[in-house]
């Protein structure tokens, strides 16, 4: 008897002991329910925004300049003279000259030519001079000529309305010729002609800022002791 009560008080001890256990860790079902679910610092905030990268700026491209910008002197080698029209109105003569760019590359000339004036024996005419006048004195005296000799002047006004005249100051300050590829600068000689006055045989040029000279054949007989010379223009189709 004594045994028995022995063996159930065992029992209960033991039950009591198992139930305290359960009793004091979590559930089952918590416990997995933990291993299952994720953290709170795992889960996505849903209301967190949503940012789009900025797509990379291109590279703004550099201008490139207009190719008169920055044009250089023209280099001598990169020239040639050429002779391009002559008009004569009574005793008034001209020819318009030129400095070709031969270059693929812009250049740029200013001013009035160098002009020489030889003989046929190669010397030069110290008694003739070579004085700088403007376009619109020599259109004025190519009109005067084409009066006298009863010419039409329609070519001379046209030239007149396209080119207005410049002042003094304008002239003693030409303005700046930007040459192209293949462009030309052109320049005019003006004389009065006639008989028994100084006979020149060639010319020698230069170009304003250049040592270079251009030997250009061209038989003149110049009176009144002088030859004017233009200052350097772009040369147009319609000069």
């Amino acid at each position: 008897m004594r045994s028995r009560s022995a063996v159930l008080a065992l029992t209960a001890s033991l039950l009591l002991v198992l139930w305290s256990g359960c009793a004091a860790g979590p559930p089952a079902n918590a416990v997995l329910s933990q291993a299952v679910a994720p953290t709170q610092s795992q889960r996505p905030d849903p209301n967190a925004p949503y940012v789009i990268p900025a797509p990379p700026r291109p590279a703004a491209a550099p201008v490139a300049p207009p190719p008169a910008m920055g044009a250089s002197i023209c280099s001598p080698d990169a020239l040639s003279v050429q002779e391009i029209a002559g008009d004569v109105h009574g005793a008034f003569h001209s020819i318009k000259l030129g400095f070709r760019n031969g270059t693929g590359v812009a250049c740029r000339l200013s001013g009035y030519p160098l002009v020489v004036l030889f003989n046929a024996q190669g010397h030069s005419l110290g008694s003739v001079a070579v004085e700088r006048t403007t376009a619109a004195e020599v259109r004025a005296e190519l009109g005067q000529g084409a009066a006298a000799s009863g010419k039409p002047q329609a070519k001379l006004n046209r030239a007149s309305a396209t080119q207005p005249a410049r002042s003094a100051a304008t002239a003693n300050s030409p303005a700046e010729v930007v040459l192209m590829p293949k462009a030309v600068a052109a320049f005019d000689l003006v004389w009065s002609a006639g008989e028994n006055c100084s006979s020149v045989a060639r010319l020698l040029v230069t170009a304003p800022g250049t040592t270079r000279t251009f030997p250009v054949t061209q038989p003149m007989s110049v009176c009144t002791g002088r030859v004017q010379v233009t200052p350097l223009r772009l040369d147009q189709a319609d000069d």
